[in-house]
């Protein structure tokens, strides 16, 4: 059977083929729709790069490996690096090595092109697989959750609802982020001054552009924000609800501030107008938005998060070590959706 099948870059007309084999392996999606403009979003409309998509194929399409580009900083460097999403073998062609070989090829048109390394967020299925083929296991992610209504979540938790998760939509209007978006100066300086705080590790290289593809183009998710300041920005974040498990979850993707007491001022204002059971959050434990976090009464829950695993192609990374858990510094919207 290896004999017969071919390895080739994704073109144009293979997105209804690609589309049904997602479905196929993967199901339609749960917070998001499986839909074409999603996956174009995703993977051709990214403002780091075109994903690099390798299709198997036979007599029809049977299987896909696709890495997402990415841009972490580093100090103060950029370092290219692109994300395992999207995975699919064919149900009757698995087993086959299929997976092995298409993500061996992927890995050595990555690092070709001068790609750092690979990460993802893999469950609890794929994790070995990965594993066998070179990933490093950094850790299962801290998500900090803040309780907000105990007896609801306490009569969901008895229930015993299956964890599954849908959008809820924002409780403020969708123009808030908006407007957020709307104002570039000030948006990037207080993105510049919030990374400033992270510069000790690797955090993604948001830009303006990045949080517009991320938070408002992208088709059946739906964000919010709310901001500090109506001139200079001096806090912002970005959030969404979902509802899983019959509870309404008020994620907050973003959170950015330099000063802590706004930073503070910035998420109580989100927790008292966007109606919700809990709500959660994820940041290093060496940055400032763990005190932040903690000071308004969100607990860290260890072990909560996905797993996060990387695949290093390159021997330097400027002084971080990407297999090392304290060397980054990633927001929930860093680890969520993808």
């Amino acid at each position: 059977m290896s004999a017969e099948v071919a390895f080739r870059p994704y073109q144009a007309s293979d997105e209804a083929p690609v589309l049904n084999l997602l479905r196929l392996t993967l199901g339609k999606g749960r917070a998001f729709e499986r839909s074409a403009a999603f996956f174009r979003w995703k993977h051709l409309e990214n403002p780091f790069g075109r994903s690099l998509m390798l299709l198997a194929n036979g007599q029809e399409i049977l299987g896909l490996r696709t890495f997402l580009r990415w841009q972490f900083r580093a100090g103060g460097n950029v370092v290219p690096a692109v994300r395992a999403v999207d995975t699919a073998t064919h149900p009757g062609y698995q087993r086959m090595g299929i997976f092995s070989r298409l993500t061996t090829a992927s890995l050595e048109q990555a690092k070709a092109e001068g790609v750092g390394f690979v990460f993802n967020t893999p469950n609890q299925y794929s994790l070995p697989g990965y594993l066998k083929l070179g990933w490093t296991f950094v850790g299962k992610t801290t998500v900090f959750v803040r309780p907000l209504r105990l007896l609801r979540i306490a009569l969901a938790l008895a229930a015993r609802r299956p964890d599954e998760a849908t959008d809820e939509g924002p409780s403020d209007d969708v123009t808030a982020l908006d407007h957020l978006l709307a104002r570039e100066a000030a948006l990037s300086a207080l993105l510049a001054r919030d990374d400033a705080q992270l510069a000790s590790g690797i955090r993604t290289a948001r830009t303006v552009p990045y949080l517009r593809w991320r938070y408002r183009n992208a088709p059946s998710l739906r964000y919010s924000a709310r901001v500090i300041g109506n001139g200079a920005l001096a806090a912002a974040a970005i959030f969404r609800r979902t509802l899983r498990r019959g509870l309404v979850e008020l994620s907050i993707a973003e959170l950015l501030f330099d000063d802590p007491g706004q930073g503070r001022r910035v998420v109580r204002e989100i927790l008292t107008s966007a109606p919700a059971d809990y709500a959660v959050a994820h940041c290093a434990w060496e940055a400032p938005h763990r005190r932040v976090l903690m000071g308004i009464g969100f607990v860290p829950v260890p072990r909560l998060g996905p797993n996060f695993t990387v695949r290093p192609l390159e021997s330097d990374f400027l002084g971080y070590d990407p297999t090392s858990p304290g060397s980054w510094r990633l927001s929930l919207g860093d680890l969520e959706v993808f």
